[in-house]
């Protein structure tokens, strides 16, 4: 279904709504989803799950956005997240235009793999590279469990992702 242009600017700004709640979420000391030493890293599934369905550009937006989100409450790395995020974003989005489906688990796996390729390459660039001394104690004790418990969370974030993407999309949902 084709939307309008005024379905189009409420669908995005409801879109950006979720990733400004999920950048609070994750930011935000006293709302923080926290077990232990891990935190939960919710815009890099959140992003790549509204994004995966929409074309190339729309997708590194909102993952632009969702960087820029994540990137304003940080002290020092400005910029990483807005270029790793829209680049996991557009990926995502281009293979599923143009090799998969969008199916439930390519969502789940791209979210996932986004947080696999995300954590590993913030700790080379950002801890190992700065201090190799106890960097693979620190990938250990802090950004494995990180990514384990963003990927976790990334089926219920996307189980409650999907009714309001179709729902904004025009998309009929099964049920109806």
């Amino acid at each position: 279904m084709k939307l309008t242009r005024k379905r189009k600017t409420i669908k995005y700004l409801c879109y950006c709504a979720v990733l400004l709640l999920c950048a609070l979420l994750q930011n935000v000391d006293s709302l923080s989803l926290q077990l232990g030493s891990a935190r939960c890293f919710l815009l890099i599934p959140a992003a790549v799950l509204l994004g995966i369905n929409e074309d190339e550009k729309t997708a590194a937006f909102l993952g632009l956005f969702a960087g820029m989100l994540w990137d304003m409450i940080s002290a020092r790395h400005v910029g990483f997240n807005c270029i790793m995020l829209m680049l996991l974003c557009f990926a995502s989005s281009a293979l599923v235009s143009y090799v998969f489906r969008n199916t439930f688990i390519t969502g789940l796996l791209a979210a996932v793999a986004a947080v696999i390729i995300y954590c590993p390459l913030y700790w080379l660039f950002f801890v190992l590279i700065k201090s190799p001394d106890g960097a693979g104690g620190v990938f250990l004790k802090f950004y494995l469990p990180c990514m384990v418990y963003t990927a976790a969370v990334a089926p219920l974030l996307e189980a409650a992702l999907i009714p309001i993407k179709s729902k904004l999309s025009g998309e009929r949902q099964l049920d109806d």
